[in-house]
């Protein structure tokens, strides 16, 4: 773990010496109480749940703004703390050898006494931590040990430690909960379990239900769920119209996409899924683009229609559809579910080529 010493100073300009720890992955400035009491800095009211410290959740209720500055150079910040009882146990847990490493004697380390056990008064979190780093890396090797000296704002700081140099009886390391682990786990493989529906959720549902047809051949056949508002659609024909003659303007400059573009939409003509309607005074238009992928094995040009694309009344088709639940499995289900299985195939499905919409509903 690498470790500074700061000056922090209090309102009335006083400086008091705490020992700093650099880490690269806290969220939060942290400050234990006693420290933060020694400053005499008036403290604020929160209540903020800090996790993992320790090996426990602990509650802060207060945080200071204080400002630290390198007992190395000049260098000074501001930061806000939250107030935590304890940051760490001793850090490093043991004596360091540092004799075996040879540190370079003119450069001035933000904590010379490293490798010595001590206290940590104040924590500073991955993005304060990551601020101060400078370019400037050493590194020193002992055998099958590897220590780096960093350079940053606040003069050069010790990562690293021994290995095989000393034996210990401890260590420290991120320690995880298993209970809660396996809890999550079981939780997320939970297949059973129900989600609470909204109650658009389950209006779109007895809307499936009650509205949902089956043709002769066994097509289904859908109406759209539109909410109450859906007479709040207004004209849609003038801005489809610009958009369609911005898209014929680019077919002028690229005439593959144009040749594909079409390719798509005569496809539509001819599996009966696009028709020729006159000019509507109820219903929406579509505005439509050619989204190009050229990585794509079949199809490079997959035609998108624009159903967010405001009309005169500023909604949206959308807006005025209710988009359901989610039916399909989550990702994780589907690969817990492979874990059953010896072998697994997977299909590509033109399923929504395979549903009919009801007459009345295909003007929008």
């Amino acid at each position: 773990m690498t470790t500074a010493v700061l000056k922090v100073q209090n309102n009335l300009g006083n400086c008091f010496m705490g020992r700093a720890l650099l880490d690269s992955c806290s969220t939060v400035n942290l400050i234990t109480e006693n420290f933060a009491k020694s400053l005499n800095i008036p403290k604020q009211t929160c209540s903020i749940h800090v996790g993992d410290i320790n090996g426990l959740s602990t509650l802060s209720r207060h945080y200071i703004k204080a400002t630290f500055s390198s007992t190395c150079n000049k260098f000074k910040q501001e930061l806000n703390f939250l107030t935590v009882t304890r940051i760490a146990e001793l850090v490093p847990n043991e004596t360091f050898p540092r004799h075996l490493f040879d540190i370079p004697k003119n450069l001035q380390l933000t904590d010379p006494q490293f490798y010595v056990p001590k206290s940590v008064d104040i924590l500073l979190a991955a993005g304060t931590t990551l601020s101060l780093l400078s370019i400037g890396q050493i590194k020193l090797r002992c055998q099958e040990s590897q220590t780096i000296l960093q350079k940053t704002t606040l003069g050069w700081i010790v990562a690293g430690g021994s290995d095989v140099l000393v034996t210990s009886a401890m260590a420290s390391c991120n320690v995880a909960k298993l209970d809660k682990l396996i809890e999550r786990f079981w939780a997320i493989g939970d297949f059973d379990h129900e989600p609470l529906k909204s109650r658009d959720d389950v209006a779109c549902e007895q809307h499936f239900v009650h509205n949902t047809l089956r043709d002769d051949t066994g097509r289904y056949i859908v109406r759209l769920p539109f909410r109450d508002s859906k007479f709040q659609v207004g004209e849609s024909r003038n801005q489809a119209l610009k958009r369609l003659y911005a898209i014929e303007k680019k077919f002028e400059s690229n005439s593959q996409l144009k040749s594909e573009n079409h390719q798509v939409l005569n496809q539509y003509i001819a599996l009966n899924h696009m028709t020729l309607r006159d000019d509507i005074k109820e219903g929406c238009y579509l505005s439509h683009h050619a989204v190009i992928k050229t990585a794509s094995e079949t199809t490079k040009v997959r035609v998108v229609f624009d159903a967010s694309a405001k009309t005169s009344t500023g909604i949206s088709l959308n807006e005025v559809l209710l988009v359901g639940p989610t039916i399909q499995n989550a990702i994780i289900e589907q690969v817990l579910r492979f874990r059953t299985h010896t072998y697994v195939i997977t299909a590509e499905i033109e399923m929504y080529w395979q549903v009919l919409v009801y007459p009345d509903d295909r003007k929008f």
